[in-house]
């Protein structure tokens, strides 16, 4: 019997084929249709039973058009992926419902004591706050029945909080906000990476949600401890916090966003957060800074974003949060312009560098209180090629570049600041160096 061995481009094509029909298996079976689990009657409208249908190993979940109310946040795994099908996907939430606590409540707990339990249901996520108790110290919970003055909660009561209590005294307060998507709803849970959110809105119908309660743990996405996650193409319409946060982790990014009207910040990376980018974002008309550093921020880069008209900085809070602060960060390529305070604002950082950015007509809550760029006791920053100035009409900040505080040892050279009320530049560092730069030097006294 004679054996006819194939030609060995037919072996390896028929292993391509086997292969790539593989692939192919794989990425069917880990994609699941939303539509196939839409309800009216749940607190997600379905989703988190779509985002709990997929295997172990995670996969992506499809959101048809549509508009999607959630009550409480939509919580993702490692490597789960969330894709909309762009500005016709929409989530949004229902009207504002909120009330003051009768007596304090602790952490571990499982109900709390309010004046009203009107307006609140059963599944609903709610925020436990008070005047001292936020941040990391604020409750997440969800609603596991509504009794007569009284609401009681499917888990403990967690907070960061080394006591973790709530008390009328300090305005303690139930209101039912949430983040819409998160990784962890009891704040730093185990750690999460490869995440998607992609190719949607979420429209936090403000109207209805008008209350002056905030925290940055109600950020429409709120990413806590999370790694190698990608948030592109999502447009955020108001949020009760703020647009979208990133807190601890590292090599996140946040691509080709447009948040708009949060009561907060647009974007905000914290918490220790490293090796993150952030880029080709738009933020606009937010109650705070179109994109806030927060503490220790070390190795991120902020480039190629628009910030403009809001209601303090364009970028802001370069530096605060203990030692040794925001470092080693790129803040470049960016246009600031029409904000209410400093177009970007450092404090208390060091090591960091902002280039080649456009600070124009800001300072418009306060004409001439405030600079293009603002360096305030920080030291080795790296300030170069930027143009702060005005675009036509008056001009409105005080200098294009401001060093002033405490900094020093800082590099300023090569930007260009004319067209600023006080001055070019202003240096108070002995030891900083301020070369090659268009516009008038100041040393003030």
């Amino acid at each position: 019997m004679t054996r006819h061995r194939l030609p060995a481009i037919v072996v390896a094509t028929i292993v391509v084929v086997s292969v790539v029909s593989q692939a192919v298996a794989a990425e069917q079976k880990t994609t699941v249709d939303a539509a196939d689990f839409v309800r009216a009657d749940d607190p997600t409208s379905g989703i988190q039973d779509a985002i709990n249908a997929l295997p172990p190993d995670g996969g992506t979940v499809v959101v048809p058009p549509g508009t999607f109310p959630l009550r409480r946040s939509l919580v993702l795994r490692s490597h789960v992926r969330v894709r909309g099908s762009g500005s016709t996907t929409i989530f949004t939430r229902g009207r504002e419902v909120a009330s003051k606590l009768t007596i304090a409540a602790r952490k571990g707990e499982t109900s709390v004591a309010v004046e009203s339990t009107e307006g609140f249901l059963v599944g609903d996520e709610v925020a436990l706050m008070d005047d001292r108790m936020h941040g990391w110290y604020m409750a997440h919970g969800i609603v596991k029945e509504v009794t007569e003055g009284r609401l009681v909660l499917v888990d403990p009561i967690h907070s960061g909080h080394a006591e973790g209590v709530f008390t009328p005294e300090l305005n303690a307060v139930v209101v039912n906000y949430f983040p819409f998507f998160c990784a962890n709803r009891m704040h730093f849970g185990k750690p999460v990476q490869d995440i998607t959110i992609q190719d949607l809105t979420v429209d936090s119908n403000m109207q209805e949600n008008s209350g002056s309660w905030t925290d940055f743990t109600l950020a429409v996405i709120h990413l806590a401890n999370v790694s190698d996650s990608l948030v592109r193409n999502v447009t955020v319409r108001g949020s009760v916090g703020d647009g979208i946060g990133v807190q601890a982790g590292h090599d996140n990014r946040v691509e080709s966003c447009l948040v708009e009207h949060c009561r907060v910040h647009g974007f905000h990376p914290g918490t220790s957060l490293k090796g993150a980018v952030f880029s080709g974002n738009i933020g606009r008309h937010n109650g705070g800074d179109g994109l806030y550093f927060c503490a220790q921020v070390c190795g991120i880069t902020v480039t190629e974003n628009l910030f403009h008209d809001n209601g303090s900085s364009g970028i802001g809070g370069l530096g605060p949060g203990g030692t040794p602060g925001d470092r080693f960060n790129i803040v470049s390529n960016n246009v600031c312009r029409n904000n209410g305070r400093w177009g970007i604002a450092a404090s208390g950082g060091k090591n960091n560098v902002i280039t080649s950015n456009i600070c124009i007509d800001n300072s418009q809550k306060a004409p001439g209180q405030y600079s293009g760029i603002s360096i305030a006791n920080s030291t080795h920053m790296v300030v170069t090629g930027n143009r702060c100035g005005f675009d036509g009409g008056k001009p409105t900040q005080k200098y294009g570049v401001e060093e002033h505080g405490t900094s020093n040892k800082n590099v300023i050279t090569g930007n260009s600041c004319e067209g600023n009320l006080d001055g070019g530049i202003a240096v108070v560092g002995p030891d900083t160096q301020a070369f090659g730069n268009v516009g008038e030097i100041v040393r003030p006294q």
